[in-house]
């Protein structure tokens, strides 16, 4: 009966560490907690609005202001130089950014808040792929 006992207190604690330490990867991974948006997704939410979009930086507009693309469009977007935490922004850059909508009458941009760079990502296409042929059988 002990033994079981112990047993199943051995279980419990280990699922409870692998809880833990999943929870721990994910923030330490930074996880979005929002699902990731597209730009074309930003026209209409509200000003203010929090989002999470994944983008190429494809042009420096200069002062803090650059031009992200996705699949759906572009829009600009003003990161602070103190979030790039000593990166260099450059065209082609793909990033991943928390940030807000702003509205400005009927102009829209983004604030970025937060800024992790996603290394060797697939560049957005300018055109979408053509679908490879299907493989013959070999004879």
């Amino acid at each position: 009966m002990k033994q079981k006992f112990f047993l199943a207190l051995a279980a419990a604690g280990v699922m409870l560490w692998c809880a833990n330490a999943i929870a721990a990867q994910m923030e330490a991974a930074g996880t979005p907690a929002k699902p990731i948006s597209k730009v074309s997704d930003v026209n209409a939410m509200p000003d203010d609005a929090e989002v999470v979009i994944q983008g190429v930086i494809v042009q420096d507009l200069g002062d803090e202001h650059y031009l992200l693309k996705d699949d759906s469009g572009t829009i600009n977007i003003e990161i602070d130089e103190d979030l790039i935490d000593g990166d260099t922004i450059t065209p082609e850059a793909t990033v991943l950014i928390s940030a807000t909508v702003d509205k400005d009458g009927n102009i829209t941009s983004l604030d970025a808040e937060e800024i992790q760079f996603v290394p060797d990502a697939p560049a957005v296409p300018a055109t979408p792929a053509m679908p490879s042929a299907p493989a013959m059988p070999a004879k």
